[in-house]
């Protein structure tokens, strides 16, 4: 049986792991984003935008003025499936 502290520890840690699952990246400034798909597309962009969040399954560039793509550009994007 727990005590009321045990209780209170345990609710918050479960409050903090799931609040850490479910927390939205910041989406890049001129895109769009809804769930895992960023839309930036004929925003006239120069170069890939940072802060692609991590969970990006789709990512609209079309339309811009890319010119440059570095190996760090989509590092870490491990669920991008349609560019």
């Amino acid at each position: 049986m727990m005590c009321g502290w045990g209780k209170l520890t345990l609710s918050l840690g479960l409050l903090l792991a799931m609040a850490g699952e479910v927390a939205p990246q910041p989406c890049p400034a001129q895109c769009s984003c809804s769930g895992s798909t960023v839309d930036c597309h004929g925003l006239a962009l120069r170069g890939v935008p940072r802060n692609i969040p991590r969970n990006t399954e789709r990512l609209d560039l079309n339309g811009n003025n890319i010119t440059r793509i570095t190996k760090t550009d989509f590092a870490g994007l491990r669920h991008l499936r349609v560019l």
